[in-house]
């Protein structure tokens, strides 16, 4: 379904607005999609679900179990202001809309909840939740959400394949005898973690870990219990160990940091890829 570069393909568009009841006009934004890898997919949802529902305002969160999701993608600081997880089922109304299969849309105006939401489902589970904020009242209406229906339906199996690629990333490409992964893999990873947060989709940071007299190996069993099932282990620059925190800034890095201290660990932050 898409474009190496969304943004080039939509810089060039009409205002949108002029399309609104285009199903062509959707698909063709859509369809850049298919050009970028899997593990982008998500990250890059998010700023094409930004400009089809005209939003400035667009939180990705992938279905962590029964209760719990985690932000995986925001287009802006507003967009990540429920937080880096959610327990989305207390959310109430929101949470029984989308249990039903509707597109959730707040007119209590409940400034704790988004404007708009919608879930991708894969044999009735839900997978991934959609929200939205940034949208002028006048256009909350069943015409937006009978939008929204369409423009799940159409990239449901590109987003459900990047999450399930996501999730079984680690098994894929580990290293053998430990949850560390590859340098080719791990390099990718990052690669495409850092470009994402250059376009404001995330915020992620990279710590290399002073290994000191120890091997990965050893070091990696010590840490496995002391970092997020969302954080990665990895080599790179021909032996040395990374982890990639993600959504975390260098503030919260420095939590981790000290954290690792303690458990005998220095770490350095790293801005970028070396």
């Amino acid at each position: 379904m898409c474009s190496k570069d969304l943004q080039k393909e939509t810089k060039n568009m009409e205002p949108l607005d002029k399309y609104r009841d285009s199903l062509d006009t959707v698909y063709d934004i859509m369809s850049g999609l298919d050009k970028y890898s899997t593990v982008e997919v998500l990250f890059y949802a998010a700023q094409m679900l930004s400009v089809l529902i005209d939003s400035p305002d667009v939180a990705v969160y992938t279905v962590a179990n029964a209760d719990y999701a985690r932000l995986f993608a925001a287009t802006s600081q507003n967009a990540r202001k429920l937080g880096n997880s959610i327990k989305y089922t207390t959310m109430n109304e929101l949470y029984d809309q989308l249990t039903d299969g509707h597109i959730y849309i707040n007119k209590s105006g409940d400034t704790d909840l988004p404007l708009l939401a919608g879930a991708v489902y894969s044999k009735d589970e839900m997978q991934i939740i959609l929200m939205f904020w940034g949208i002028p009242d006048e256009e909350l209406t069943s015409r937006l959400a009978n939008r929204l229906t369409v423009i799940i339906s159409l990239i449901q199996n590109a987003i459900l394949r990047a999450k399930l690629s996501l999730s079984s990333f680690r098994r894929r490409h580990h290293m053998e005898g430990t949850n560390v992964l590859d340098e080719k893999s791990f390099t990718a990873l990052v690669k495409t973690f850092l470009e994402a947060k250059e376009k404001g989709l995330t915020e992620c940071t990279l710590l290399e870990i002073v290994m000191g007299y120890e091997d990965y190996e050893q070091i990696s069993l010590h840490l496995a219990c002391n970092i997020r099932q969302s954080d990665y282990m990895g080599i790179m620059e021909g032996g040395k160990l990374y982890i990639l925190l993600s959504n975390t800034d260098a503030t919260n890095a420095e939590v981790v940091r000290v954290r690792l201290h303690k458990l005998g660990y220095n770490s350095v932050l790293k801005e970028t890829m070396i």
